[in-house]
């Protein structure tokens, strides 16, 4: 016949079956892919190693709590590098007391929840400051740590464990 199109020595599928393997094909590709980075993430070599620990300033053992440790509050920490490529903790110490607080410092240990762990020590640092009653105010330290600053815990993360080193009175 002249006019009757050639047909194909291949494999002829109909369209709807054709639809049907490619659509399972793609979704084959699809969880294979997203299985492996599931797995590559949970692995043991991958990410950083964890911190056995920092030097914890606050858990010294046998150590009296200062009178003023339940009026001072240290919120809002952010992690920031300096001109010098160096991790400072910005943070904002509040006085909560109706007292001025002349020469007051202490020491800082961020506690941050990650996959690895429930709490993680992030770092430590140290502050000196004076506060009038009811005042607030931000403060910007360098951060005693062993990580780099894009393996620190995100802001909404951390917690702190404050210890008060000074003054020796109360309010």
């Amino acid at each position: 016949m002249p006019g009757a199109p050639a047909r194909g020595r291949g494999l002829n599928l109909p369209v709807w079956l054709m639809t049907i393997v490619f659509a399972l094909a793609i979704a084959g590709v699809v969880f294979g892919i997203l299985w492996m980075v599931s797995t590559n993430r949970g692995s043991a070599g991958n990410g950083p190693a964890p911190i056995a620990s920092v030097e914890s300033p606050t858990a010294k053992p046998g150590a009296k709590t200062n009178p003023l440790q339940k009026y001072i509050e240290v919120s809002g920490v952010r992690f920031v590098q300096d001109a010098k490529k160096k991790t400072m903790a910005k943070f904002v110490i509040i006085n909560h007391s109706p007292a001025d607080i002349n020469g007051l410092a202490g020491n800082v240990t961020i506690w941050g929840r990650t996959q690895k762990s429930e709490e993680d020590a992030q770092g430590t640092f140290s502050f000196s400051i004076d506060l009038a009653p009811m005042e607030s105010k931000e403060m910007s330290v360098p951060l005693n740590t062993k990580r780099k600053i894009y393996e620190l815990a995100d802001w909404q993360n951390v917690t702190t464990d404050v210890q008060i080193t000074a003054p020796a009175g109360g309010a």
